[in-house]
Formats: C-alpha cells, structure tokens, sequence
C-alpha cells in the first residue's frame, strides 16, 4: 500500500470543521497531520466537533509546518479577509496550495500568488466546487453544440433567505455564478455594473443582494440578481439560469417555493415545446471531495486542479468589478492587466 498524503489545514471555523467532518475522509489516501487556527475558541470548538488531538492543533502555520516540515500539501478554508496573507505564508513556504474561493477580492495581491506559485513551481488551486454541479456538463455540452442557437440575453437568478451567506451575499455567493458564466459562455469579463440592495462603500463591506449587468468579451451581456433576503420563490445554490439563443431558451435551475428546489436542464423550442434533458447521475468523488481528488492528482504530476489559481484570476477580476461598482454606483470595466 502506497502511504498516504500528508495535508495540513489551516482554518478551523464553521467551515473547516464542515470539510474536517465531511469532505476529506472520503480520500482515503489523505492524512490530515496538522490542523490550524490562531482562534483559541475556533481550536477547542473544532476539537470538540472534530475530535482531533489537542497536540495536532496549531495557533499558526509556521508552527505546523516546522513540526512537519516534510508536508509539502496545505489545504487552507479560511475567511477571505485572511486569503492573501496565508496563501502568502504558505506558497513562501515552499508548499502546495488548494484555497478556499474567492482567491482574493482585487486583481494586484491575486496576480501577485500566482507569480509566487509559479516561480516556485507550485500547485495553486482554488475551490471554486459550483463547476462540480450535476447539471453543469450537461449544461456546456448544449451550448457547445449550440442547441439554443446564437445566444441573445442571458439571465441568471439566486434567491436564498439565508443568514449563512447574507452578510457577504456579494462576495460568498456572486463569485460561484460569475465563476460558472466563464466557464459556460468560454469567455472573460469587461465591465460590470452592480447596483447593490444595501449601500455600500468600500470593497470588503457587506450586502445582502444586488442586481448586475455584466457585459463579457465576447459581447454576451448577463443579467444577474442575487438576493438572500425577503420573501421570494427559491433556486438552487447554483441559481436559475435562462440562456436565451435565436433557437430557443436552454434553462437549468428553477425558481420555486418548495424547500428544496431543483436543477432540471430544459430546452424551450420556438414553437413552445419544452423538452427535458437527461442529466445522469454524477459517479466517483464529486463537489468539494472531487476538487480535492484533482488537487491532489496534480500534485502528483496527474492534470491540474478543477480551478487553478490562474485561471480563476478572472473570475476574481470579474467579483473585483463587481465590488468597486457596487461602492461607487457606475460601470466599471473588468482590468486584468
């Protein structure tokens, strides 16, 4: 038997004790040596929950990291106020990197890792796990094979009244579709305008909804609402998508009332005709587990993570938009230079 990975994860909140529990004892080649959270409060919540050891637990990465220092893997759940700083600490250590989404909140420290991670020829991933929805490659298929036609308008809804994400709903939850509409219409960002529910007036604070017009450069503009509040007919984490071609409306998602609603994938013809697309079963490791399994993978020389650093530059650079738009009330352009 081949011995198993060592990992070191850093960040031990809500979040990290919900991967801890859920997510990574389904890599059964994965050992977890050191966890970490300079929170004394957030450490003994998590040992309790987690039921780790107490010498297992470290107030920092530099104290994991010299207690194992042949661990060249770290998995880092941490808010992301702190995703700079220890993405920082971590790649200057000579270590793997897979971070939690968003990679930062502004193009200039984000650009900055990737060219740290590249001089040291590391792996940098984020975890960007929407792409793992079901429905997605059923999704990018249809479209590669145009079966809406040329695409007209594109108009993207999420509505969830849930404290969880409320306070941040802009940057916790816009970053996952924005992440989705350059993977499925294969294009980046040009300008974005984002007038939120609740005024705000620097990048970091908080809003729980606003309505954007999100213009890409292939000349596709998105309408996208995002709400968390209030009384409104729910969509799936993903949202309700409506992907409207010269041929007909691809859809995936809804918008219902039902406390769990669904992410069916349909195609409305011209003459009304609605037709139900099969979307299979997902297989193997998915979502946050399959993330990890890819992370891991390049790692060992095998592809590369499901979102690199890299590439998820632009969906950063697209949230970067979002967020100067949405404090200063005009459109913004995208700038990835």
């Amino acid at each position: 038997m081949s011995p198993k990975l060592k990992l070191i994860q850093v960040g031990l909140g809500n979040w990290g004790a919900d991967w801890a529990t859920k997510v990574l004892p389904q890599l059964e080649d994965l050992e977890v040596v050191g966890w970490v959270d300079s929170s004394r409060a957030s450490q003994a919540a998590f040992i309790e929950r987690v039921g780790v050891a107490r010498e297992a637990v470290f107030s920092s990465f530099a104290e994991a990291h010299a207690a194992h220092d042949d661990v060249k893997i770290v998995f880092a759940p941490v808010a992301f106020g702190a995703h700079a700083k220890v993405a920082r600490e971590v790649l200057e250590a000579g270590c793997h990197l897979l971070l939690e989404k968003p990679l930062t909140l502004d193009t200039d420290s984000s650009r900055e890792l990737i060219r740290l991670a590249a001089a040291r020829d590391l792996v940098f991933g984020i975890d960007q796990n929407y792409r793992w929805g079901a429905g997605v490659p059923v999704v990018r298929r249809l479209l590669t094979e145009g079966a809406a036609g040329a695409l007209r308008n594109v108009a993207v809804r999420f509505h969830r009244d849930h404290e969880g994400v409320r306070n941040d709903a802009l940057t916790e939850m816009t970053i996952h579709h924005l992440d989705l509409m350059r993977y499925f219409f294969d294009a980046n960002g040009s300008a974005v305008t984002c007038v939120p529910h609740t005024p705000i007036s620097t990048r970091d604070q908080g809003t729980d909804g606003a309505d954007l017009i999100i213009e890409l450069d292939s000349g596709l503009v998105v309408n996208y609402h995002l709400s968390t509040n209030g009384v409104s007919a729910s969509t799936p984490w993903s949202g309700y998508w409506q992907i409207s071609g010269d041929e007909g409306m691809l859809t995936w998602g809804e918008a219902t009332y039902d406390a769990q609603p669904q992410a069916p994938v349909r195609i409305i013809r011209l003459d009304g005709s609605v037709e139900e697309i099969e979307v299979p079963q997902p297989t193997g490791l998915r979502d946050r587990a399959g993330v990890m399994r890819m992370f891991l993978d390049a790692v060992g020389g095998q592809g590369s993570p499901s979102s690199p650093a890299a590439d998820n530059f632009h969906s950063v650079a697209l949230l970067e938009a979002a967020l100067d738009s949405a404090a200063g009330d005009s459109k913004v352009a995208v700038v990835e230079k």
